[in-house]
């Protein structure tokens, strides 16, 4: 039996959650042997059948962990995050995975954690943190919006801005996993979604 199994919606939280999961010891917990799937139709998919298709997996991983964007989820404009998360939490739990299994809604979106790790996203972009909160700056400004507005409203729209728009790049899920391999787990933590997981994992998995 493998130690975990993790759902995700697609393929750029698939490389984030791999490179951080590969980081045991920045992670403070012990290495352990995992898979991560993700859902075919995404987060709305995991909100449906997330439950469901880890059901299946029962008896091959000690336990689970099922992630996804609450932007596009098809819930976002029905029920709070942690509402959908619960609901979700109870499928598993009456599925016998109670106690070992964990939901977290990622709130609007993964590109959130990677503005708590700006350094890891200005080295992968090739810039100066400087050069990428100036960046950062105009296009909050143009937009009439406060940085931390649009870092917790927009982190999507403005990582593709940066790597599209300022230096014209492609966004692959490599980005994702080379981000994650930079990424500073300590501020990282300050991320709401990002903590939750971490704590879950120390939990199960003390070093």
């Amino acid at each position: 039996m493998k130690d975990l199994l993790v759902y995700v919606a697609d393929a750029d939280a698939l490389a984030f959650v791999r490179a951080v999961l590969n980081r045991p010891q920045a992670l403070e917990i012990r290495p352990i042997v995992f898979d991560i799937e993700r859902h075919p139709q995404r987060d709305a998919g995991m909100v449906q059948s997330g439950a469901e298709l880890t059901r299946m997996k029962k008896g091959q991983y000690g336990k689970a962990l099922l992630l996804w964007d609450h932007h596009g989820s098809g819930r976002d404009h029905k029920q709070k995050p942690d509402q959908v998360a619960q609901d979700i939490q109870g499928k598993l739990d009456s599925f016998t995975w109670s106690g070992n299994s964990a939901t977290t809604v990622l709130v609007p979106e993964l590109e959130q954690w990677l503005w708590f790790c700006e350094n890891a996203v200005a080295a992968h972009c090739g810039v100066t943190a400087l050069q990428l909160q100036q960046w950062v700056d105009e296009r909050a400004s143009k937009l009439g919006k406060s940085v931390e507005e649009l870092k917790n409203q927009q982190p999507k729209e403005l990582f593709e801005h940066v790597v599209r728009e300022r230096i014209k790049r492609t966004i692959s899920p490599r980005d994702f996993e080379e981000i994650g391999r930079r990424a500073s787990v300590d501020a990282l933590l300050a991320c709401d979604s990002f903590s939750a997981i971490a704590q879950t994992l120390r939990a199960w998995f003390p070093q």
